[in-house]
């Protein structure tokens, strides 16, 4: 009898048990198979300007294998100069010679965006026009066809140096880049307009760009953050770029912070700057990224090792996350070499140092950053 009780329980045992296996395989497929409900970032506004960072909304509903969305910034380019002269000798390789292998660099390849900020005007056959000036730069548009080759597909143009060759060599900029299929975006130093805004669609996705320069001034504030604000109301991601800061000072200053909070309280995702030469710190305000300065990717101040320092950022933006990997590099004559190691440790203790972070902060880890869209 007592064996019977127990055959009993055993085999109810077992129907429990394959009834739940059943429905685990139903739930395991519908969910592997079904789009998922995910939680988005929304520009909620009062007269435009985000209130709320932090208010999530149900979006529609999206295929959780949607594709990800790469891209990678640096920060000054310039190929003219001392840079052309070795480029003229050597080649264009000889520039990228000992990354263009590197495991690093064939990520960065994968990406559907590399963006760097182009310091100087694309003229035709790379002229230089009157007046000259002690820095005047110009690039021909074949330099910048060979940059291309390398995966360079967009430029921020909103500089200082935008105008070295007069409205001349910005109006050929704007045809030379156009004829190249470079996308780019940004007007001359202090100004804002329709120049300084674009929208470009990455994967069905709608990308907000937009760049401005403050070297010689001030930049119309109340302009600029309107730009931002419609800019964000029909994107699904704003990326701004911003020239800016004291030049070879590793800190930013109160002028830029308080700028860029304003920027991101109008509806920007990422702040992307340039200008100093060297690599400034970071800043994560209200949930966004503020990357004050990368400093030189290619450019000829050879004159100290801060100003051959640079800092790549590579960003994945996927199911509502922007993963952000910092790549810092150095240069020696002009040749870019990824740091490693010890050297790679020390530039992202100095790093944290320039961001006013602990060394032992949970946000920037061993160069690896995680924002919640």
């Amino acid at each position: 009898m007592e064996k019977n009780k127990k055959d009993k329980k055993f085999g109810l045992m077992f129907v429990v048990l394959g009834a739940a296996a059943f429905v685990g395989f139903v739930l395991f497929f519908i969910l592997s198979f079904s789009p998922a409900v995910v939680v988005q970032y929304a520009r909620d506004s009062n007269n435009g300007l985000v209130t709320d960072h932090n208010k999530n909304f149900p979006g529609t509903l999206v295929n959780s294998r949607d594709k990800k969305i790469r891209m990678a910034f640096f920060g000054d380019l310039m190929i003219d100069r001392n840079v052309k002269t070795k480029i003229d000798k050597y080649g264009m390789d000889y520039l990228f010679e000992k990354v263009a292998s590197s495991s690093v660099w064939q990520d960065i390849s994968d990406s559907d965006l590399i963006m760097a900020n182009l310091e100087g005007a694309v003229t035709d056959d790379g002229q230089h026009y009157r007046p000259e000036m002690s820095y005047d730069f110009a690039f021909a548009p074949d330099r910048i066809k060979q940059l291309a080759d390398y995966g360079f597909d967009a430029f921020n143009i909103a500089n200082n140096h935008l105008a070295d060759q007069g409205e001349n060599g910005i109006m050929e900029t704007d045809e030379n880049l156009e004829k190249l299929g470079i996308f780019y975006f940004g007007c001359a130093d202090q100004q804002v307009g329709e120049c300084s805004v674009k929208v470009k669609e990455i994967d069905g996705k709608k990308i907000g760009w937009a760049g401005f320069s403050m070297v010689y001034g001030t930049l119309d504030e109340e302009r600029l953050l309107a730009r931002i604000i419609n800019l964000a109301s029909s994107t699904d991601l704003v990326i701004v770029n911003m020239h800016w800061g004291v030049e070879y000072d590793h800190s930013f200053n109160k002028v830029q912070q308080d700028l860029a909070q304003k920027i991101i309280d109008a509806g920007a995702d990422v702040i992307i700057g340039h200008h100093p030469h060297v690599v400034q710190g970071m800043e994560i305000y209200q949930g966004r990224p503020i990357f004050y300065s990368l400093g030189n990717f290619v450019f000829d101040q050879y004159f100290s090792a801060d100003t051959q320092e640079g800092l790549g950022v590579r960003m994945v933006m996927a199911d509502g996350v922007l993963s952000f990997s910092l790549l810092p590099f150095k240069s020696r004559l002009t040749q870019i070499e990824f740091m490693e190691k010890e050297e790679k440790a020390q530039f992202f203790k100095k790093f944290l140092g320039w961001s006013g972070l602990k060394q032992n902060n949970d946000i920037l880890v061993d160069g690896t950053l995680e924002i919640k869209l």
